[in-house]
């Protein structure tokens, strides 16, 4: 939400920061539930503006503040049956439902990979029919070829991401061990959904130049893979664990800058504008960690890496940080952490800090100490007198 846009902008008083009207709106929004009474009356409407309004929670504040209304949603569609296919309804109405359930299992992506110590697959369970590729002006009676890449391209990617997220954060919190065997098939089974993203929404491998729409939900759908990498990789990554993989290394720094270099297009490309607000929050918050892996890999000192183009994207997504943290609470909780990693990374990399000096060690320590889905555990702390 730009000062000088033409819808919003004179919504906007000047003695009004961001973040006080997103909350004012979203405030709005939930009145207006509650004056529907959306906990005991149910109807297709109520549970759209429930869905938007936990996507929004999710993108400005984080995924862990929407789990309640998340429940709420799937418990409400189930009511309003939006997974079973009806014959006595409109190819509208049958579509209106399906996209409602298709939003909930989307939304449950992100669930997924925060608590992905808890079986997230129940609702893939649930037998229903997906919505159809369709753009609105095609839904009728007899359901048209599409004229266009419909946004519904996105979601099917995004659900069949669930259904990997799903398998993979569960085999790593179960029982089974993450073998180099398993890490192979599952690096494996990213890499094809990214080749699919690439045959959907790029031309011959590039962005297109006239669709940015297209463009924007590649690079969406990258940020998962790449969170996903690192979840993968993490456990292979450091030089003094007894199950280091020099590639994992090199993937996690792969990852962790190809997470920094989306937050960076979305943030400065002039042909997303209107996609901004993606960076007030998940773009945001996956940026923080991948910022995080990245000084995590850097701090181990591979012999043969030329780290100043790294650090450089480092300190570049710190910047972009604090400019973005008075319109993003993702922001403004991430700002204060890297820039005090960035302290603690300029003290250890002085020239009379050697490998084993404390400062370091202590901060890899931290680094691989916290769990960087979750911003509500990060010790703040550290190093800080």
């Amino acid at each position: 939400m730009e000062s000088d846009d033409i819808i919003v902008g004179g919504l906007l008083s000047q003695s009004q920061d961001h973040l006080t009207y997103s909350l004012q709106l979203r405030n709005a929004a939930m009145t207006c539930l509650c004056q529907d009474h959306f906990l005991v009356h149910h109807n297709l409407h109520t549970l759209q503006t429930l869905l938007l309004l936990i996507y929004t929670i999710c993108h400005n504040e984080g995924v862990e503040r929407a789990w309640s209304l998340l429940g709420m949603g799937l418990n409400i569609a189930m009511a309003l049956r939006c997974h079973v296919h009806s014959n006595d309804l409109s190819h509208i109405e049958i579509e209106r439902r399906r996209r409602c359930w298709s939003g909930i299992l989307t939304l449950h992506t992100y669930q997924a990979i925060l608590f992905r110590d808890i079986d997230m697959s129940f609702p893939l369970n649930i037998k229903a029919t997906m919505s159809a590729e369709v753009i609105d002006v095609d839904i009728h009676d007899a359901l048209s070829q599409k004229r266009s890449l419909p946004p519904m391209s996105l979601m099917k990617f995004k659900i069949r991401f669930f259904q990997l997220s799903t398998r993979i954060c569960g085999h790593i919190s179960g029982p089974s061990t993450l073998n180099e065997v398993s890490l192979h098939h599952f690096n494996k089974a990213i890499a094809e959904e990214q080749q699919l993203w690439d045959s959907t929404f790029l031309v011959d491998g590039s962005p297109s130049v006239l669709d940015s729409a297209s463009y924007a939900h590649w690079c969406i759908l990258q940020t998962y893979a790449h969170q996903l990498y690192l979840v993968l990789h993490r456990p292979f990554h450091h030089s003094q664990s007894p199950r280091f993989l020099p590639a994992s290394r090199e993937k996690c720094i792969e990852s962790s800058t190809a997470l920094l270099d989306i937050h960076r297009i979305l943030c400065e490309l002039p042909r997303f504008r209107y996609y901004k607000w993606i960076v007030n929050g998940m773009t945001s918050f996956n940026a923080l960690h991948g910022a995080v892996a990245l000084a995590s890999c850097l701090l181990d000192k591979p012999d043969s890496l030329d780290m100043k183009p790294y650090w450089a994207a480092f300190d570049a997504t710190v910047r972009r940080m604090e400019a973005l943290q008075n319109r993003s609470p993702v922001c403004a909780k991430a700002y204060p952490i890297l820039r005090h990693l960035q302290n603690q990374v300029s003290s250890a990399h002085r020239p009379q800090s050697g490998p084993g000096d404390d400062a370091g060690n202590g901060l890899d320590d931290w680094i691989n100490d916290v769990d960087w889905f979750n911003l509500e555990s990060a010790h703040l702390d550290f190093g800080m007198g």
